[in-house]
């Protein structure tokens, strides 16, 4: 089953809406969405302009914890699709964090990965891009629409690779299984692409090699913007660089995430109207391994 989550503010742990695509037999059999009020109610003007939904659509949903137990028995022995399955794991884990719950148990695979090993000449890995390759039509950013969406891509990718089931789809895609235990997990990961041995990459790298490396930054686009604490935005951009991701200018529709510190301006705007994921720098940090 695929699953995608909408979120209220730029914590992980705001999550307001949930969609959910089941698939049996290689068929999306069933999809469904539920509201979720999120913790403290309180809604950031660039979540809303993203997903169109604000405290009057969800002022009487359930809280996480009841969305969980309604949903955790029927995601016992499944594998759970995410497009970029490190957010959407995050928004579990730290809303889970919050209120003092257990991490329900699944494997999970991140489709922008699987979609990345299945189709080698896409340009970019954002889901609405990859569903226009594939002539896959969907509302973008409606939590059901988006797991939807991310179902239909997986599927294609078992067509492609003759894979019969999702394990052996990442199997068949070199791509390795995510696990969210009660307190513990591990990502997703696939392969790494080849390093870069620009001499510029190469001056990057030497004056960070001790970082550790982190799967989720190779081959990402990043933008940073604002005022960063820890960081100047030049050392940001070295650090990144030297993790192997690409840092830009400005935002594109080839901008994976927009890294926002205080006093960030029309660049997340940009971010907003393209569906470009947006971290603070405590995000980013975690993200790339501390």
């Amino acid at each position: 089953m695929a699953i995608d989550f909408e979120t209220a503010n730029e914590q992980r742990a705001s999550p307001c809406s949930i969609g959910l695509a089941w698939i049996d037999d290689g068929v999306i059999a069933s999809v469904e969405h539920h509201y979720i009020r999120p913790p403290g109610m309180r809604f950031a003007s660039f979540n809303v302009a993203f997903h169109g939904i604000g405290p009057d659509q969800v002022r009487d949903a359930d809280e996480f914890p009841a969305v969980l137990a309604m949903l955790a028995p029927r995601l016992s022995g499944r594998t759970v699709l995410a497009h970029n399955a490190s957010f959407d794991i995050s928004v579990v884990r730290n809303t889970c964090d919050v209120y003092g719950l257990p991490y329900p148990e699944f494997d999970y695979l991140c489709t922008v990965k699987l979609a990345r090993q299945s189709w080698p000449d896409l340009t970019s890995g954002r889901l609405n891009d990859v569903c226009d390759y594939l002539g896959i039509k969907f509302r973008h950013h409606d939590a059901s629409e988006d797991a939807y969406a991310c179902a239909s891509l997986a599927i294609e990718a078992m067509k492609v690779t003759g894979a019969k089931c999702f394990q052996s789809l990442a199997a068949a895609t070199d791509v390795t299984l995510g696990r969210l235990n009660s307190d513990s997990y591990w990502p997703c990961s696939s392969p790494k692409p080849q390093a870069d041995r620009s001499p510029r990459s190469q001056a990057s790298r030497a004056a960070f090699e001790d970082l550790p490396k982190s799967e989720a930054m190779l081959g990402l686009n990043f933008v940073f913007t604002g005022t960063l604490e820890r960081f100047t935005r030049d050392e940001a951009k070295a650090r990144a660089e030297a993790l192997g991701a690409k840092v830009s200018g400005s935002v594109s529709k080839k901008t994976d995430y927009l890294v926002a510190g205080p006093g960030a301006g029309s660049k997340m705007a940009d971010a907003v109207k393209l569906g470009v994921v947006v971290l603070t720098e405590d995000e980013w940090l975690s993200l790339i391994g501390g």
